[in-house]
């Protein structure tokens, strides 16, 4: 909440949240492994439906990317934990009570995020708008989420 009070403090116009969907903010080891398991069993298939295994782009994602965020999210606790996603509810919640106010994205970004997903063979994957915010999707599990804010006061 400190973080996002000094950003407040900023007075910003307009402030875009881009996180995964997925909650690794628990306490509880197997809160984490359990949501963990759900979000990148998703994930990962997303990725075999779009690039090959041999892709040099989608090893690096994987092994740079990927690998050590699950390996921060199971191996580690306290604050060597640094991988904390939340979904997007707890967003929300999290940015109303810090004084932040949601700008609804407009149907033209929606659109245009449709778009640009329709570029890549990935049948699978989806966007929806939910209450003002663009989610991308696997079959019907939310992956990411892109949200815009700006302060209430």
């Amino acid at each position: 909440e400190g973080f996002l009070n000094a950003l407040r403090a900023l007075s910003p116009k307009v402030m875009v949240v881009a996180e995964q969907d997925s909650d690794h903010n628990k306490s509880s080891l197997m809160e984490r492994l359990s949501e963990s398991l759900y979000f990148y069993a998703a994930l990962f298939d997303c990725l075999e439906s779009t690039l090959p295994r041999s892709s040099m782009e989608r090893l690096k994602v994987e092994k740079m990317l990927f690998g050590e965020e699950i390996n921060n999210i199971i191996s580690c606790e306290g604050g060597e934990r640094k991988e904390r996603h939340e979904k997007l509810e707890k967003w929300v919640q999290r940015l109303d009570l810090a004084g932040f106010g949601c700008v609804p994205l407009s149907y033209y970004a929606l659109l245009q995020s449709r778009r640009l997903l329709q570029g890549y063979s990935c049948d699978g994957c989806r966007i929806k708008e939910e209450n003002g915010c663009v989610v991308m999707c696997w079959q019907d599990r939310p992956l990411f989420s892109v949200s815009a804010w700006k302060c209430r006061r």
